[in-house]
C-alpha cells in the first residue's frame, strides 16, 4: 500500500511539473483543476496497484491532450515567416454587421449579385424599408429561380426581369401555389398567355393581389361602367394597373366627368374604352384640358367624345396650337364650318406637319414672316443665362421689338413652348436676335466714324440710350 502511494504521489508530481507551463489554459482549468487531482489522490489511496497505474495513465494522456491543445493555437502576430507561406495566407472579407446601402454585400451575396446581372435597380430597393434585408435573407437557388422560371414559362420576356424585381421585389416572397392559382384565374376570365404575360409586365404587382380582389376589381369596373365581360377584359388588358391601384381616385375621376364636366354615362363609357388612362388621370390635369377644349375652343361634348384621345394630351400641346391657329385666323373646329381642323390631327400630327398640313407654313415661315414685336412675350428663357442675358440687360426698348421687362416676366407656357421648337428652328431664331442686337448698338447707337474706342463707347452710349428711354417711358406713364 505504502508502494502505491508513493508511485501515485510520484505520478502526480511529474505531472504538476509537465503541465506547470499550461495552467493559464482554459481547457486544462475545466479538465485537470486540483480537486479532481485530489479526487484521483483519494481514490488511489483505497485502490489496488492496477488502479493506481490506471490513474497515472489518466494524466499522462490528460498532459498529452494538453500539449495538442497548445500544439492548436493560433502563431503569434509577431512570428516571423517566409514570403511563400505569407502568400498562402486568406484572410475572410469581413461583412458589416449593418450597412445603409446594398453595395457593400453585393460581392458576398449570390443573390444579389445575380439580382444586378439580371437588370435590377438595387439603389432603388434599399430605399425602401426592410426590402434590402429581406434580399440578403433569400436563396437564390430555393427562392428567386423558381419565380423567375415561372414568370418565364408564363410568357414574360427575360428582359422584363428586373424591371418587374425593381418595382415589386415582394414577387420573390410568394409562393409558387399562390402564383399559380392567380395566373389560372385570370385564364379562366378567358386572358390568354400572351396577354397575362404583358399584363405582369406593365404591373409587376398584379400576381400579389388574391384571386378574391382581382375577382373584386373586375366586378366594380364592370357594374360602374355598365360594360360587357368582353369590355371589361379589353380595359384590364390595356391597363392591368387598374387591378392593383386604389378604387378611391377612380371613383373620384367618374363623378368629375359626370357631374363637373357633364357627359353622360354612355359618353364616359365610350371615352373609357377609347382611354382607359382617363380613369387614372389626374384630376386637375382632366378638369384644366377639358375647360381649353370646351370653354376656349368652344369645342361641344360630342365632338370631344369623337377625339376622346384628346383628354389624355399634355395640356400645353394643345394650348400652344390652338394659339398658334388663333394667330394665323384658322382656329376653326366645327366640321359644319368650312377649313375644319379635326382634334385628332391637331394633336397627333408632328411639328413639322402641324405647321406644313394645318397652318400651311413652314416653321421657318412662322418665326420669320411675322412682325417680331407681336412675338416679343415669346422670348425664351434660355436667353436670360450666361451672355444672352448681358444682351437683354443692356438692350432695353429698341427699335426692333425687343422689351426686356417683358421677357423677364413671360408666361410660364411661352418658355416652355420655346424649349419645344425644332433645334433648326430655334437656331436660326437665335441668330437673328443676336444680329438684330448687334447692328442696333453699332448702326443705331454709335456714329458711323467714330475714333473712339468702339466697345467703350457702346456701352456708355447704351446706358445713356437706357436712361433716356426709362425717363421717356416714365412721362408717358405719368
Amino acid at each position: 500500500m505504502a508502494l502505491s502511494l508513493k508511485a501515485c504521489s510520484r505520478a502526480a508530481r511529474i505531472s504538476a511539473s509537465v503541465l506547470s507551463p499550461f495552467k493559464s489554459l482554459t481547457t486544462f482549468k475545466e479538465n485537470l483543476n486540483g480537486s479532481k487531482v485530489f479526487a484521483v489522490v483519494s481514490e488511489m489511496q483505497n485502490s489496488s496497484w492496477h488502479q493506481d497505474f490506471h490513474t497515472s495513465c489518466v494524466l499522462q494522456s490528460a498532459t498529452k491532450e494538453a500539449l495538442d491543445v497548445d500544439a492548436n493555437v493560433e502563431p503569434s502576430a509577431l512570428e516571423e515567416i517566409d514570403d511563400d507561406e505569407a502568400v498562402t495566407i486568406s484572410l475572410p472579407t469581413a461583412l458589416p454587421p449593418s450597412s445603409t446601402s446594398l453595395k457593400d454585400y453585393v460581392d458576398e451575396s449570390e443573390t444579389l449579385s445575380k439580382l444586378v446581372q439580371l437588370g435590377v435597380n438595387l439603389w432603388k430597393l434599399e430605399q425602401r424599408p426592410n426590402v434590402g434585408s429581406m434580399l440578403l435573407r433569400l436563396d437564390f437557388e430555393t427562392d428567386v429561380a423558381p419565380k423567375l422560371l415561372f414568370l418565364k414559362d408564363i410568357g414574360v420576356e427575360d428582359s422584363r426581369f428586373g424591371y418587374i424585381i425593381t418595382h415589386n421585389p415582394f414577387i420573390l416572397t410568394e409562393s409558387l401555389e399562390n402564383l399559380e392559382t392567380r395566373v389560372n384565374y385570370l385564364k379562366s376570365k378567358k386572358f390568354n398567355l400572351d396577354t397575362i404575360a404583358s399584363m405582369v409586365s406593365k404591373a409587376p404587382y398584379l400576381l400579389n393581389f388574391s384571386v378574391k380582389r382581382l375577382d373584386n376589381r373586375m366586378g366594380f369596373y364592370q357594374q360602374q361602367l355598365n360594360l360587357s365581360v368582353a369590355n371589361t377584359r379589353n380595359i384590364i388588358s390595356r391597363l392591368p394597373r387598374l387591378l392593383c391601384a386604389s378604387l378611391e381616385p377612380v371613383k373620384e375621376n367618374l363623378k368629375v366627368c359626370e357631374i363637373e364636366l357633364g357627359f353622360k354615362k354612355n359618353e364616359i363609357q365610350h371615352i373609357v374604352l377609347a382611354v382607359p388612362k382617363v380613369l387614372t388621370a389626374n384630376k386637375k390635369k382632366l378638369i384644366q384640358i377639358f375647360d381649353l377644349l370646351h370653354n376656349t375652343m368652344q369645342v361641344p361634348h360630342h365632338l370631344i367624345v369623337k377625339f376622346p384621345q384628346v383628354l389624355n394630351t399634355k395640356y400645353l400641346r394643345v394650348k400652344e396650337r390652338h394659339m398658334f391657329l388663333e394667330y394665323l385666323g384658322k382656329a376653326q373646329y366645327d366640321p359644319a364650318q368650312p377649313n375644319y381642323i379635326a382634334l385628332n390631327n391637331l394633336i397627333s400630327l408632328p411639328d413639322e406637319s402641324f405647321c406644313s398640313d394645318l397652318a400651311s407654313k413652314s416653321p421657318r415661315q412662322q418665326f420669320s414672316q411675322s412682325n417680331m414685336a407681336s412675338r416679343a412675350p415669346a422670348a425664351s428663357g434660355r436667353l436670360l443665362l450666361g451672355v444672352r442675358k448681358w444682351y437683354y440687360s443692356l438692350s432695353g426698348f429698341n427699335k426692333i421689338g425687343l422689351m426686356r421687362e417683358d421677357t423677364l416676366h413671360e408666361d410660364a407656357d411661352v418658355k416652355e413652348a420655346l424649349r419645344r421648337l425644332p433645334e433648326n428652328v430655334y437656331n436660326d431664331r437665335m441668330f437673328r436676335i443676336k444680329r438684330a442686337l448687334d447692328l442696333t448698338m453699332k448702326m443705331q447707337i454709335l456714329p458711323r466714324a467714330s475714333g473712339l474706342n468702339t466697345k467703350r463707347m457702346s456701352i456708355i452710349c447704351l446706358h445713356i440710350w437706357k436712361r433716356s428711354s426709362v425717363k421717356g417711358r416714365r412721362g408717358k406713364n405719368g
